[in-house]
């Protein structure tokens, strides 16, 4: 059974009314109707907070948070009173990160993540505010009052997850989260939210790229429910952690959730499927062709700075990062987290309780690793991302 490589959408310029299912599936009929081909129980349209246009964000104050002069202050000032407890970097929380004023706008920031548009930024903490275990203090602080559960990220208890180039080899500069190519769109495995640090950025491209999943339902719902079809059967070979079939597309306690990542699904010339497992169908292969061209024709396309902290709604938006060049001034580097907000936080649906149950089993080892650590502390297959 041949490796199947990661597979790119379809022209974005290619006019979605234009692809028949002939186009797509082999078949020689249009669907004709959302409501008669969606699956039963879905909704035939979505109304949420998370539904939204790439043109709707013209203006960066619509999800760019400035943090104030007195916002500074006070993370200074929580930063020394957390520090003078002579606590574990690790055990920063609410309780021992105390802000008064900036609590009010991050309570904000998590209804917006988690019932608004589903993403944030908060500017304005110069990169080299903080020395950098100060700095991750912060980050965690902050973190703890948007989504304060944090998960762990691999089987060794990885917490924090260094995404940066990394030529050093060429088996490293293949992964996903250490080469400088454009990657499609995805959701990360195991997480509510996604939490980065950003450290420095490339010199030049490597721009954040989001697009409404529930934008995307919507589309599809419209003109090929079809495809809602197959995202939500549950024969979606899984490679990673450890082979499993599901769905990509599920609808749970009235929640439209994405999960799927193109390496588990499809592999590449890094990670090789196994040969024991089915491989993806064709169908599977154009389906999430197809969202991808979807996401790519509603992109938002956003341009971070060194110091920004940036939140994102991991089950209603789809990700991915433009290809980057570094050079010996500019290192493009951010430091990523698995973060869920229990009370504010989606249900999960059944068939992926094991993997956030696992994530965040308090009883499991955790490492935390403020620098990036060779391959042996983070590695690079068994569900890796």
């Amino acid at each position: 059974m041949a490796t199947a490589g990661i597979s790119f959408p379809p022209s974005a310029d290619r006019k979605l009314e234009s692809i028949t299912t002939t186009d797509y599936f082999g078949f020689t009929s249009t669907p004709t109707s959302a409501a008669s081909s969606i699956p039963y129980g879905f909704p035939a349209t979505l109304e949420t907070g998370q539904v939204w246009t790439a043109a709707e964000f013209t203006e960066e104050t619509r999800f760019v948070v400035n943090l104030t002069a007195e916002h500074k202050q006070e993370l200074d000032e929580a930063l020394e009173a957390f520090k003078s407890l002579c606590l574990d970097g690790d055990l920063v929380d609410r309780t021992n990160f105390p802000l008064h004023q900036l609590q009010r706008t991050l309570d904000c920031v998590a209804e917006q993540i988690h019932n608004g548009k589903g993403f944030c930024i908060l500017r304005g903490l110069e990169a080299d505010r903080y020395c950098l275990e100060d700095s991750m203090i912060v980050f965690l602080g902050v973190q703890s009052y948007v989504a304060e559960r944090r998960m762990r990220q691999d089987e060794v208890g990885n917490m924090l997850v260094h995404v940066t180039a990394d030529p050093s080899n060429e088996r490293l500069s293949k992964h996903v989260r250490h080469s400088t190519d454009t990657i499609p769109f995805h959701t990360d495995p195991d997480a509510d939210v996604l939490g980065f640090q950003t450290r420095d950025v490339a010199a030049s491209g490597g721009k954040c790229v989001l697009a409404s999943g529930h934008s995307i339902y919507n589309e599809l719902a419209r003109t090929r429910p079809d495809v809602i079809s197959i995202l939500a059967a549950p024969d979606w070979p899984f490679a990673l952690p450890y082979f499993h079939q599901r769905p990509v597309l599920f609808h749970h306690n009235g929640r439209v959730i994405f999960c799927f990542t193109r390496l588990a699904l499809f592999g590449n010339e890094f990670y090789l499927r196994p040969t024991s497992i089915p491989s993806i169908s064709p169908r599977q292969r154009e389906a999430l062709d197809l969202v991808n061209s979807i996401a790519e024709t509603n992109r938002l396309e956003i341009s971070l700075q060194p110091g920004d902290i940036y939140f994102v709604n991991n089950m209603a938006l789809l990700h991915r990062r433009d290809e980057f060049v570094d050079d010996k001034y500019h290192k493009r580097h951010l430091v990523r987290m698995h973060l869920r907000n229990e009370k504010l936080g989606w249900d999960i649906p059944g068939e992926l309780k094991q993997f956030w149950d696992e994530a965040l089993d308090e009883d499991r080892d955790e490492s935390w690793h403020i620098e990036p650590m060779p391959e042996s502390f983070f590695p690079l297959k068994l569900g890796s991302h």
